[in-house]
């Protein structure tokens, strides 16, 4: 005697007992791409990529979009879903850090689970979060399947670096570009969760539109820590009366970048905390401002190459004190602080 099938609960989303605005909860911005992907729950496309700078929501609405396709509950792990494929970089021998990119191993791992039928939901869901961290290789394994995908099933991809996505692989997918959340609802969602205005202005500044920075500015005391050494950094780079002076100035930190276990990330990161903190001054000093940032910029376009990223910098910091104009004065967007208001 066959044992029938445990009864798979209608998802609310789909019975309509839930609203556009319910899905994605307390994520503010990014209404069209949210209406999107609420739209396109009942039959989704077999691909989606979400571009954006880091914490502008690309994760938060990619995730939530998941977890409305296999009703997976909020407080439990992606992974603990038996049809929900996380593809992400696997640690690194000492446990201290990420690999630098997806293994292809991983990548065909991921092919031979999502051709297997769902258990649990009605399809097989493959998640990648750091899709700009897949090689070349992994980038053609992934696309076999991506042309060719199981019925049913679906990929979510997202990425911070639009320009590490090959063509081959953008065309295939739905993509969705997330830009800066105006400050005035950063500030509004700050302040309906209990931020106080001090604390709120400080943070709605940093983030620039980000509103995932501007929680970790209010939550996390080392993100203070940083930004705090970013200014000051900043401040002797506009001070700093030589070549010398200037590349002192960013020599401690550099050397961190170039010495830890994923100088790539590290460097990011690094970057963002620096013109960050350059926007803030712009007035202070407009044309030492420009030449830095182009230093900042040329350095952050080349941050996978087979040079140092300080190399870039140091060699745009020698330039400025020289009163040189930088190597590629095309290169800065005009409007360098963020038009976010």
């Amino acid at each position: 005697m066959s044992i029938p099938p445990l009864p798979v609960a209608p998802c609310p989303y789909r019975m309509g007992l839930m609203s556009n605005k319910d899905i994605f909860r307390g994520i503010i911005g990014h209404e069209a791409a949210k209406t999107v992907l609420t739209k396109a729950l009942d039959r989704p496309q077999h691909g989606y990529l979400l571009v954006g700078p880091d914490g502008v929501g690309c994760h938060a609405i990619a995730e939530r979009f998941v977890r409305a396709m296999t009703d997976h509950p909020e407080d439990r792990l992606l992974s603990a879903h038996p049809d929900i494929i996380v593809l992400e970089r696997e640690m690194t021998d000492s446990g201290k850090s990420l690999k630098k990119e997806i293994s292809v191993k991983a990548v065909r791992e991921l092919r031979m689970r999502i051709s297997r039928k769902p258990s649990a939901a009605s399809r097989m869901i493959a998640y990648i979060p750091e899709a700009d961290h897949l090689n070349e290789e992994g980038v053609n394994a992934l696309l076999k399947s991506v042309e060719d995908p199981p019925a049913g099933a679906v990929f979510v991809l997202v990425a911070h670096q639009e320009s590490r996505i090959p063509g081959t692989l953008m065309s295939r997918l739905a993509a969705l570009r997330l830009g800066r959340v105006p400050s005035h609802e950063i500030d509004a969602w700050l302040k309906a969760r209990g931020a106080d205005e001090g604390d709120r202005r400080q943070a709605v500044a940093l983030a620039e539109g980000r509103p995932g920075a501007a929680i970790r500015f209010i939550e996390d005391p080392n993100a203070r820590i940083l930004a705090q050494e970013a200014d000051g950094t900043i401040v002797s780079l506009l001070r700093a009366r030589t070549a010398g002076d200037a590349i002192a100035a960013v020599a401690e930190r550099a050397s961190a970048c170039d010495s830890s276990e994923d100088p790539v990330t590290e460097w990011r990161k690094t970057l963002q905390l620096w013109e960050t903190a350059l926007r803030r001054r712009l007035e202070d000093d407009p044309v030492r401002v420009h030449g830095i940032a182009h230093a900042f910029l040329m350095a952050e376009r080349h941050l996978s190459g087979p040079i140092s990223p300080r190399i870039w910098i140091e060699l745009g910091l020698v330039r400025t004190a020289a009163g040189k104009p930088p190597v590629f004065p095309g290169f800065l967007p005009a409007p360098f602080p963020y038009p976010i208001d």
